[in-house]
């Protein structure tokens, strides 16, 4: 009698409803393997019963056994159920470093249609071109500290002063270059090192024309301060490797200090190394103004040389001056700046001055700016020189005006007119005038 009521309980008891441990879609594999073993437990306990109470009642028999396929068939469910889950987990999280991976890449890019005239004193006719300026890049985000970025351009004949490409040559591909490519290293919030082919890093005051933004010097470059305060940079790039004489290059430092009202004073130094009596620089218009004289390859003056070589040294000490601020909703911006290289006795310096108002930025604002500037002979290496003002040549003089409209947002409307005096107080002076329409995008 009691072996027929434990065989008789144990029959209810495994027909009974699961435990909400099995039932849950959350179930863990530590539970399913805790069901495996109490069904083993089971089977074995109904089988002793079996062989203890064969006289007992069928029907108890009959109610432990029936029980069985049902607690298999749930167990069952669990693992499908528990394997489904895993499944989603792991898609879930395969997703989620692919959004990581998305979020730290930034892409960019620009697009610029420009229309160009030229009138120049002495020229037989004028000039007129249709030119493209496109740019694509992208920054990406290695770690905390670390961060990668990439940039293709359009140009012509590797020109490291514009980045520009004329509608000609019967429809043509246009050219695309690597215009930039390097990698920034943070330790902290105030320190950026930067190695490659990579954007200038010193301070340049309001629209001065001392460098032209296209060229992107290749080197090392260290950065020092944030946006108000004590700022340093230094710099180190490569000009002309050679294999058989003194490597090319431009070290130089500059400090400067970011009051927090605006105002903005920077002072630097750029000493050029194997410049004086060394072939000109490969770049186009070179050597564009400076100093120079026939020779042979060596450099050794000659009158039927086929080589030009370089007279002077450049070692360049530039002071900028900047305030930017409001009058009224106005953006304002005064600048100026003054250039000397210490090398040559004559020749030697520049200056400019200017202002800007307003800021093309959002949609429906504009800008308008003049710039007076005065670049003697040997005042500045001209492989960095602005390619646009006085025909990307020092020995010039004169304005700029420039203005600008955003209609929309990414979008500019700008025109800028050079008025200048190109290789004045020579023979060869002449009245230089170039007038630049553009329609800008961003992306």
């Amino acid at each position: 009698m009691k072996n027929w009521m434990t065989a008789a309980t144990l029959g209810i008891v495994l027909s009974a409803p699961m435990t909400g441990h099995a039932e849950a879609a959350g179930s863990s594999q530590a539970e399913v393997e805790q069901l495996k073993g109490q069904v083993a437990a089971l089977l074995a306990r109904v089988e002793q019963l079996e062989k203890a109470q064969a006289s007992a009642p069928a029907t108890a028999r009959e109610a432990a056994g029936s029980a069985l396929p049902q607690l298999e068939e749930r167990l069952a469910a669990v693992e499908e159920s528990n394997d489904r889950q895993t499944d989603q987990l792991a898609q879930g999280l395969a997703g989620s470093s692919a959004m990581d991976w998305a979020r730290n890449i930034k892409w960019k890019g620009d697009l610029r249609y420009r229309n160009e005239s030229f009138d120049i004193e002495g020229s037989s006719s004028d000039r007129v071109r249709d030119r493209l300026r496109v740019r694509f890049g992208l920054e990406a985000k290695i770690s905390p500290t670390l961060l990668a970025g990439i940039e293709i351009a359009t140009g012509e004949g590797r020109d490291a002063r514009s980045t520009n490409s004329t509608l000609d040559s019967a429809n043509q591909h246009e050219e695309i270059g690597l215009d930039l490519a390097y990698v920034d290293w943070r330790p902290r919030s105030d320190l950026l090192v930067t190695l490659g082919k990579q954007r200038q890093p010193w301070f340049k005051a309001g629209n001065s024309l001392f460098f032209d933004g296209d060229v992107n010097p290749e080197g090392a470059s260290f950065q020092y301060g944030g946006k108000t305060g004590l700022f340093a940079r230094a710099w180190g790039y490569w000009l002309e490797e050679m294999s058989g004489a003194a490597d090319s290059n431009v070290i130089g430092g500059q400090v400067g200090y970011a009051f927090g009202n605006g105002l903005t004073l920077a002072g630097g130094y750029w000493d050029y190394g194997a410049i004086q009596d060394q072939p000109v620089l490969a770049f186009v218009g070179a050597p564009a103004g400076n100093s120079s004289y026939t020779a042979n390859a060596a450099c050794t003056p000659s009158p039927t040389g086929v080589a030009r070589c370089y007279t002077h040294d450049y070692n360049i000490a530039i002071a900028d001056l900047q305030w930017a601020g409001k009058v009224g909703a106005m953006p304002v911006t005064l600048f100026g700046g003054y250039l000397e290289n210490m090398d040559p006795d004559r020749l030697n310096t520049g200056y400019n001055l200017g202002f800007l108002l307003g800021k093309a930025a959002d949609p429906r604002t504009w800008e308008f700016g003049v710039m007076y500037e005065d670049l003697e002979q040997d005042a500045q290496m001209a492989a960095f020189l602005d390619s646009d003002f006085a025909d990307g040549r020092t020995q010039g003089r004169g304005y700029v005006l420039q203005g600008a409209w955003a209609p929309v947002k990414n979008m500019t409307m700008k025109a800028t007119y050079f008025l200048n005096d190109r290789d004045y107080d020579t023979t060869a002076e002449a009245d230089y005038k170039r007038l630049q329409l553009d329609l800008n995008y961003k992306f």
